[in-house]
């Protein structure tokens, strides 16, 4: 007799149930998790994976990647003021080219963007 242990999304909770008692709904929901998790492990490196190979559920594994990639929200708020600060000092250096400037200001824009700062057409722009 195989018990599996279950987490329903709504409740969040883990239950011990026997295989054969499980209905279709719940058969659906293991099967589909299972999926998940395999292509969460399979897209990952070896250590990466290593690192979340004790997590029972694809949502667990999304949530602790989110989490080890991203930072918490405290670190994202710290790499947006960094970033503003890099955005709001940006100037041309003496023997910078044009396209030199403007990939350094695209990358600034790009990595404010990443971090949930999408700057307005209407905001002032640095002095070059």
């Amino acid at each position: 007799m195989e018990t599996v242990a279950m987490t329903t999304d709504a409740a969040e909770h883990n239950a011990i149930k026997e295989k054969s008692k499980w209905s279709d709904p719940e058969k659906a929901a293991i099967l589909k998790d299972a999926k998940v998790r395999n292509i969460l492990h399979n897209s990952l490196d070896n250590v990466m994976s290593n690192r979340l190979i004790n997590y029972n559920t694809a949502k667990e594994i999304w949530d602790a990647l989110e989490t080890q990639c991203q930072g918490t929200m405290e670190i994202k708020k710290n790499i947006r003021d960094v970033l503003m600060q890099e955005y709001d000092q940006l100037n041309a250096k003496a023997d910078e080219s044009i396209t030199d400037i403007y990939d350094r200001f695209m990358t600034v824009l790009n990595d404010l963007s990443l971090v949930g700062k999408n700057m307005k057409e209407k905001t002032q722009t640095p002095s070059f």
